[in-house]
């Protein structure tokens, strides 16, 4: 929830960010719901949003938008990350629709049950259609195909260009381009000592190695959200380079594409909310 300050419309909501610098916001009290640009101050009306989804998991969820949310037929969606369950809704529509997704399920030998539903995470939305949980042979989709109003699933099959080896994957659209960040480490207890980064070239149905990031910078978070910034040199962001915060360790690592150098910054001074942090993005209509 952000409270008080110069928030405009945000005050008291509950709130989850999109990858197009729109936050989604929800009043606990009267469920009214809303996109909203810091930027602009522009507020775009939604559905309310029921309490099915509560006010902890919004703020978990991964909000997307298929495109700007001034343009026609604009999907919004909600993907829960430890169900198989999305909520979507076009702007301008009445309601939000619930939609329980199956596409497979993962073994899990030392638990009990020794299975669980995939979900779906990573996922980022480009070129209109949402892309979802990567890997070396495969890219899932979703595809709402011109405006109807149930998700198309689908998978493309990728050529395996990358080879395995243990890493954090979070997919960056990008100037209407889908790139791939990998970050690496050898277990969960120690930074990650550093970063791939891939665009995917549909034509080949292929990953591509890139050295740089076209003078974009990439924002990370928690939740497997990943954006791309301008890298124009505000708000002291180094171009070519990707952030990720680690709330568990309050640190901030900074990957940078062109050498491969990585930088670990303390942030000992952060507060204890820090693992609700995000970041704020300039919205573009």
């Amino acid at each position: 929830m952000v409270a008080g300050g110069d928030i405009g419309a945000l005050e008291n909501m509950i709130i989850c960010p999109t990858a197009r610098g729109f936050m989604l916001a929800r009043d606990p009290i009267s469920l009214s719901t809303f996109l909203w640009s810091s930027q602009t101050r522009l507020k775009i009306e939604l559905p309310p949003l029921g309490l099915d989804v509560d006010d902890d998991l919004l703020i978990q969820c991964n909000c997307l938008l298929s495109d700007k949310p001034t343009a026609p037929g604009c999907v919004v969606l909600l993907a829960q990350p430890d169900a198989p369950l999305i909520w979507f809704c076009h702007v301008g529509d009445s309601q939000w629709e619930k939609y329980e997704y199956d596409i497979g399920t993962m073994a899990l030998p030392d638990w009990d049950p020794p299975e669980e539903k995939v979900v779906i995470c990573p996922i980022t939305a480009c070129r209109g259609k949402f892309y979802f949980n990567s890997n070396t042979t495969s890219l899932d989709v979703i595809d709402f195909c011109g405006g109807l109003a149930a998700p198309v699933f689908g998978s493309i099959a990728v050529e395996d260009t990358i080879g395995e080896c243990h890493a954090k994957v979070f997919l960056v659209e990008s100037r209407d381009q889908l790139y791939m960040v990998r970050l690496l480490g050898v277990n969960a207890s120690e930074p990650y000592h550093g970063a791939t980064v891939h665009r995917m070239d549909f034509s080949k149905r292929q990953w591509c190695a890139v050295d740089d990031l076209g003078g974009c910078t990439f924002l990370l978070s928690i939740y497997e959200f990943g954006a791309s910034f301008s890298g124009d040199g505000r708000c002291g962001l180094r171009q070519d380079c990707v952030y990720f915060p680690d709330r568990h360790r309050k640190t901030l690592q900074v990957f940078n594409v062109k050498d491969g150098s990585t930088e670990l910054q303390k942030l000992d001074e952060a507060p204890a909310v820090s693992d609700r942090a995000f970041w704020v993005l300039p919205s573009n209509l």
